[in-house]
This record gives structure tokens, sequence and C-alpha cells, in this order.
């Protein structure tokens, strides 16, 4: 493993489950290795995501954030402060209809929004 693959999983281990962004995650690991630019850890991000050791969350109107928990879960964002929760996907039915005739829905990805307790009472 490369330093710089060392010091992103570090940067990780750090963030601790908050779904960090790239850029928080380059902040962190630069305190390990000082010399790792943003772009080493982009590219390092997209292919861990690629080989599916970690998952990249679209969140629209804001950086991508990622996710160390590579198992299958579902996320909500809070619209307010912009924290992710996970979802344990046993605990989210979802009735899909209009699926066309012989497709075999393999899996979808849903972001649903939230206001988080905190934000909710401000």
């Amino acid at each position: 493993m490369t330093a710089q693959r060392m010091a992103i999983l570090r940067a990780f281990e750090e963030a601790g489950p908050t779904h960090p962004t790239a850029e928080t995650i380059y902040a962190l690991a630069k305190r390990h290795l000082p010399s790792i630019a943003l772009g080493t850890v982009y590219r390092n991000l997209s292919k861990m995501a690629e080989a599916g050791e970690i998952v990249k969350i679209p969140v629209p109107d804001a950086p991508d954030r990622f996710d160390m928990d590579s198992k299958d879960h579902m996320h909500i964002l809070c619209v307010e402060c912009g924290r992710i929760y996970d979802i344990d996907e046993k605990n989210v039915t979802v009735d899909i209809k209009g699926v066309p005739e012989g497709v075999e829905l393999i899996r979808f990805d849903v972001m649903a929004k939230c206001l988080c307790p905190d934000c909710k009472t401000k």
C-alpha cells in the first residue's frame, strides 16, 4: 500500500462516520503526509470508489461525500446543516412501479432529505 493510500485511510478513520468531502480527507491526510496533493486524494478516492472499497455519495449543489461503509445502505441528508445519516436498507420499503417487463432491477440509490434534530429546533 502506498503512503498516500495509507494517509487517506488514516484520514477516514479520524473523520469517523461523518461522510467527509475530498477536501476534508485531504486536510486530515496532510497531517500524516504533508507532501500529499489534493489531486492525489481525488484520484485515490475515485479508484477506491470504483473498486467498491468506499462509496461516493453525490450531493446536489455541494461537494461529493465519501463513506467507508461499502455495505448496501441508503442516506438521508439534512438540508440545513448538510449532515448525512446512514439508513439500513432493511428498514426501507420502496414500491417501484413502471419497470419495463423483462427488466431486472438490481439496485437503486435514494438520497432522502430531512431536517436533523439540531436544525429542527433552531
